[in-house]
């Protein structure tokens, strides 16, 4: 049986979620921003209910644009230090510390240029 990872990405505007089983996606979510939650349980309770559904518990990774977004929503104590349940175990990552060596800004759009050297890459 794999292991099915829930990454939470929270921001002002929404919160992305995409879960995995393994290596397949099973399902990705576009949800309000967590300003919007109606409870301090929401989280907490999706992440159960995911848990129970998939008959496993989830690891979770989490990232905020707001240092105490996550606490927020109860998945680390008013500390930082994430929780843990039955259910599920949270990891929170620092949201530019997900991104693959340093990239400079403030010169304009490059992503056609590092698309290009990838395709140059498999022509040798």
């Amino acid at each position: 049986m794999s292991e099915y990872t829930v990454t939470m990405l929270m921001s002002a505007t929404r919160t992305r979620v995409l879960i995995v089983d393994g290596t397949d996606e099973i399902l990705r979510a576009h949800l309000p921003a967590m300003r919007q939650v109606g409870s301090p349980r929401a989280a907490a309770t999706l992440l159960e209910g995911l848990a129970l559904w998939l008959d496993r518990p989830a690891r979770v990774v989490v990232s905020a644009d707001e240092l105490d977004a996550t606490s927020l929503l109860g998945l680390t104590d008013d500390f930082g230090v994430p929780r843990r349940s039955v259910y599920y175990s949270v990891e929170v990552v620092e949201r530019h510390a997900r991104r693959p060596g340093r990239r400079l800004g403030g010169v304009g759009d490059f992503r056609e240029l590092r698309q290009l050297s990838l395709i140059g890459r498999g022509a040798r």
